[in-house]
């Protein structure tokens, strides 16, 4: 079942250890979607690298969008809702 799209926003992976392949790859399609690309979007994994931080920070600085990387646990904790 395809998941409901959103007019700025993009959940589209779940990773065990979010990496910075997979973060380039998530905003290669947060740029392709939609009219402009989404401006925001959602990288859920059960833990993140290092790489993928600074990657993340790296793409907000060079477009402007924004990718949060939240884990499943901050999730079930729900904690993600401070991050948002």
């Amino acid at each position: 079942m395809p998941m409901p799209k959103q007019q700025d926003r993009c959940l589209r992976a779940l990773e065990c250890i979010a990496q910075r392949r997979g973060i380039d790859q998530f905003e290669a399609v947060m740029e392709r979607e939609g009219e402009g690309g989404r401006q925001r979007g959602f990288f859920v994994s059960f833990g993140d690298s290092r790489d993928a931080e600074q990657e993340c920070a790296a793409f907000h600085k060079r477009t402007g969008r924004i990718v949060k990387l939240l884990t499943v646990q901050e999730i079930l904790d729900e904690e993600h809702v401070q991050k948002m």
